[in-house]
Parts: structure tokens; sequence; C-alpha cells
């Protein structure tokens, strides 16, 4: 009897380790699935061109109300698939308050606002370029924004548009989106960027769809921007 019981517990010591080595093998083969996978995944290069991510940042930034502090991804949607319209798209302006063309562009933009709003998530960034009468300020964004009183229309450099205009008198409507302050032109670097008024359109998981320079550049198709959010977005 003692000689059966020692053959009992070889056999269940045997299969205890053959199950314990089917443990590891399953295990091997579930990371190497695993490591398959993650080497097979697509990697997204970071910056402006088509088909990369958009750049990330923090900044302070205005709704209209107050300023606070706003990170650019926040807005993505990490799961957009591609199809759903429920997400929404994100169109990425830049512009120096004291900048003549952003000053005209400021209609057009309220114009693409009123009609793309339930589809697109407008962000503007105000960059500080190295020119003289270009000296924005918190207070002048506000007032650029809102179009409300600031400075004079005596072309005295105070106010906005080289110091031209009193803010009040900006073409269009006062913007109801967010507004950004780049003091150190950080953002404004990493778009690669050297002057002001530049959009571009993000895919709503913060990829960039359209990128102005690369359609109304040098060698660009001249489609405008108008065109891409038809293309890309849809009926608005």
């Amino acid at each position: 009897m003692a000689r059966r019981r020692a053959k009992s517990s070889d056999l269940t010591k045997n299969s205890e380790e053959t199950l314990l080595w089917a443990g590891l093998a399953t295990s091997g083969v579930v990371s190497l699935v695993v490591i398959a996978s993650l080497a097979l995944a697509p990697i997204v290069s970071i910056g402006p061109d088509e088909g990369n991510r958009a750049p990330d940042f923090v900044a302070d930034a205005y709704n209209g109300g107050a300023w606070y502090e706003f990170r650019m991804s926040d807005i993505w949607d990490w799961d957009w698939d591609g199809n759903s319209s429920e997400s929404k798209w994100i169109l990425i302006q830049f512009i120096d308050t004291d900048c003549p063309y952003c000053w005209e562009e400021g209609d057009e933009m309220s114009q693409y606002h009123s009609q793309w709003k339930d589809r697109v998530t407008f962000v503007t960034v105000n960059v500080h370029l190295n020119i003289p009468n270009h000296d924005s300020s918190k207070s002048e964004i506000e007032a650029f924004r809102d179009r409300t009183s600031f400075g004079t229309d005596d072309n005295d450099g105070d106010g906005c548009n080289s110091g031209r205009d009193n803010c009040l008198n900006r073409p269009g409507t006062p913007h109801q989106w967010t507004y950004v302050d780049d003091p150190s032109n950080s953002i404004f670097s990493q778009w690669e960027l050297s002057g002001t008024p530049f959009t571009a359109i993000l895919q709503p998981d913060g990829i960039v769809a359209w990128n102005k320079l690369k359609h109304q550049g040098q060698g660009g198709d001249g489609e405008e921007m108008s065109s891409a959010l038809q293309r890309l977005v849809g009926d608005s």
C-alpha cells in the first residue's frame, strides 16, 4: 500500500508540473502576440504635416469669461474610428492681434464658425510676432476676441491691427470660441510657422487633415479652407 501511495503522489506531482509548464507556455504565446501587435501598430509622427498628430501644448486660454489652463489634447477624441459623426473636427488658427491680414480674416472666421460650429471646434492661438507695433497683451487678446473697446482709431499704436484701430471695430462678430495666448511663440515654433494668419484642420483624434501651407503655398492645389471643410467634414 505504501508503494501505491508513492506512485499516486508521483502522478499528482507530474500533473502539477505539466499544468505549470502549460500555463507558462500559454503566457509566453500571449506575450508574443501582444509584442507582435505593438510592433506592427503604426507609429504616428508628431508635427504640422498632414497625416501627423498635431503638436500638443498647455497654455493660458480665454473663453470669453475668464483665463484658464488649456491642453490641446483634452479636446481630441482618442477613440475616434474614422466614421463617427458624433465627434467634432478641430480648426486651429494662428493670428497676431496686430496683424492686418488677421484683422481682415476676423469676418471670414465669424462666418466659418456660424456655419460649422456644430461639427467643428475652433481654437485660435495668438502669437507675438517680433515686429514694430506688434505689442499684444491679454487685454488686447480679450478685446480682439470679444470685439470690445481697446485702443483708438487714431493710428497711434494703441489698439489692434498694428495700433491702427480700436479692437471694437474688428471685422466680423464676437468670436465665441477659445483663444490661446502664446507669448513665447513656442506653439508657433512647433508648427514651424513664419507668419500669420495660418489655419489647419484636424481630425477628431488630433491628426492633421489639412494644412493651409500645403494647399495654398508654392506648388499647392489652391484648395480653400471652406472647400476643405466641405470635403472632410461634410455638410454643415
